[in-house]
């Protein structure tokens, strides 16, 4: 995110001449902000309540502007800022302890930068958290493996019984699952922008199955030796491997995994699903065989993980002279994870895509091929929720088996492994795999 330029330097605060500020009243802890509009160089301003000794969290969630967060006193002096890199979308949070009572300002400023969008939204939430929590959410932040979202997912969800409404419902969501929320989970928030009303939403749609994989999410808080495992083992392979920290929470049944800039982020109520789940309420036939899983639960913990530390170690930008090619570039992404977190993991995470792709390679290939820089990502990745009679993502099967070619044909198999997890140019990796050479 850019920086917002404030012409602060001899005053408390002052804005571009072109900003409007705005006062939008109050705002308490557990009273929601509701989606409100915000144009470009706008600023609006809260008033607030600090009582001496407590920890607030004022919570906004950028949809489509870039913002930045102040805190004022009274008198109008900038107490504190939250600005991250996250451009337009995601949250911004800023957490302060209070060392006086009295009352506050937040404002929420619009970016007057060109690249800012001319009108946007946000929604914000001030959370009040006590001592014990802050010291228990500082303790687990400072763990490599994070595990305590699970356990307050779960305290959210048994205190549905006691909301008498959907509103109450869902503060009770939020100021107990999410409002809580160890660093780890905060960026999966932020990358995924679950939100308490769809949490609600998704437990009364699919009753049975939040209930039937309760216990099989539990299976993550042991997980701290499995992922040093994993750790150990890619460092093995890969000597320039730098673990990120592993967050496992529970989401909203649309993420096994994924990754921010410092966490690899598990949506544990996927990964731990097996096929002795009731997954009878869900229709969607390719999340069934995603959430069907047969193996044993401490593998898919690995498999996944395995998978997405690949993800955090490959090269973002492409080499000079690469050629554009986005839909081969995000199935060589995708697959070359599948087929490192294999070599790391002993296993993988698509093996229901790898059976119907081994029945269907020339045909899929031929498809691929076809359109191999101006298909439709949804075609191929990331596609679950409208794919029918086929499996989802077979883009991961192709990047696997382009992969798998490379790696045969080179003597030299570390190097080979070495070049897949660091390919920065897709359509001379392809060529150098020799697998279209299959199907001549």
């Amino acid at each position: 995110m850019k920086r917002f330029l404030l012409l602060t330097l001899f005053c408390g605060y002052c804005f571009a001449v072109n900003a409007a500020e705005i006062n939008k009243g109050a705002v308490h802890p557990r009273q929601p902000i509701p989606q409100t509009e915000l144009k470009r160089g706008d600023v609006h301003t809260y008033s607030v309540s600090f009582e001496k000794g407590r920890r607030y969290v004022f919570s906004v969630m950028q949809n489509g502007i870039d913002i930045v967060v102040h805190l004022m006193d009274a008198q109008g002096r900038k107490i504190a800022e939250k600005d991250s890199p996250n451009g337009k979308r995601g949250f911004e949070k800023l957490a302060f302890t209070a060392d006086r009572s009295g009352e506050y300002r937040y404002q929420i400023v619009a970016l007057e930068d060109s690249t800012n969008s001319e009108v946007g939204k946000y929604d914000a939430y001030l959370a009040e958290q006590d001592k014990q929590l802050v010291a228990k959410l500082d303790r687990e932040n400072r763990k490599n493996v994070q595990t305590l979202d699970i356990d307050h997912f779960w305290q959210a969800y048994d205190n549905l019984k006691n909301c008498r409404s959907l509103k109450d419902s869902i503060m009770s969501f939020q100021a107990l699952y999410i409002d809580r929320a160890t660093e780890g989970f905060e960026d999966f928030l932020a990358v995924r922008g679950f939100t308490s009303s769809e949490y609600v939403r998704m437990i009364k749609t699919y009753p049975k199955f939040y209930r039937t994989v309760r216990m099989n999410t539990l299976e993550a808080k042991k997980a701290a030796p499995l992922i040093e495992d994993v750790f150990k083992n890619f460092k093995d392979l890969y000597p320039n491997f730098k673990p990120f920290k592993v967050n496992f929470a529970i989401g909203a049944l649309r993420t096994a995994g994924t990754v921010s800039s410092r966490y690899v982020l598990i949506g544990t109520e996927m990964t731990t699903s097996t096929d002795k789940v009731d997954l009878s309420e869900i229709k969607n036939s390719a999340l069934v065989d995603i959430l069907s899983n047969k193996g044993d639960i401490a593998q898919s913990l690995k498999n996944i993980v395995a998978h997405e530390c690949v993800h955090t170690q490959q090269v973002s930008k492409l080499a000079p002279d690469a050629e554009q090619c986005q839909l081969l570039s995000g199935i060589l992404m995708e697959g070359f994870c599948d087929f490192i977190g294999e070599q790391i993991a002993g296993g993988q995470i698509n093996s229901v895509v790898q059976e119907y792709g081994d029945r269907h390679e020339k045909e899929l290939w031929q498809q691929l091929n076809s359109n191999l820089c101006n298909g439709k990502f949804e075609d191929w990745l990331y596609n679950f929720n409208h794919v029918k009679d086929k499996p989802a993502d077979l883009g991961y099967y192709m990047g696997y088996k382009i992969a798998q070619s490379y790696y045969e044909k080179h003597q030299d198999k570390k190097q080979a492994l070495i070049d897949i997890i660091e390919m920065n140019n897709p359509k001379k990796f392809l060529e150098q795999s020799g697998y279209a050479d299959k199907f001549k």
